[in-house]
């Protein structure tokens, strides 16, 4: 199968127990994102995750805060493909701002069983992998 355009984003999982910290979007319905976004032209997953992270809360990270955890491709029926990787944070302890208020209405700390319930497919199939795997 020939794919006509092919994406990509970086996610950042991070975890504290059996919390999780994600981004609410400043919408109608409830609904969560993890920190991260689409790389630009010959960006690495790594790079344009610490870009995104930047952008999203004002945080610096490096290579050395991030872990590479997985990676999923989903290509839709008019043969698109989005790839996303997921990278989880070494704690760093540093706070996080929310650095573009247009989009999101707030960041935080939420439960994973409950964040899961306002959070794409994709993600989430992810975020339960994760967490089954530690409890």
């Amino acid at each position: 199968m020939k794919i006509k355009n092919h994406k990509y984003k970086s996610k950042l999982l991070i975890v504290e127990d059996s919390s999780m910290f994600v981004l609410q979007k400043k919408e109608e319905k409830k609904r969560f994102v993890l920190v991260g976004g689409f790389l630009k032209k010959r960006e690495s997953p790594e790079e344009g995750l610490i870009r995104e992270v930047y952008e999203e809360t004002g945080v610096n990270l490096t290579n050395e805060n991030i872990k590479y955890y997985a990676s999923t491709t989903i290509v839709d029926s008019n043969k698109n493909a989005l790839t996303r990787h997921y990278f989880l944070l070494i704690k760093n302890g540093q706070k996080y701002e929310n650095k573009e208020p247009d989009k999101f209405k707030s960041l935080k700390w939420v439960k994973w069983t409950k964040a899961i319930k306002f959070i794409n497919s994709s993600d989430k199939n992810v975020i339960e992998r994760l967490f089954n795997s530690i409890s």
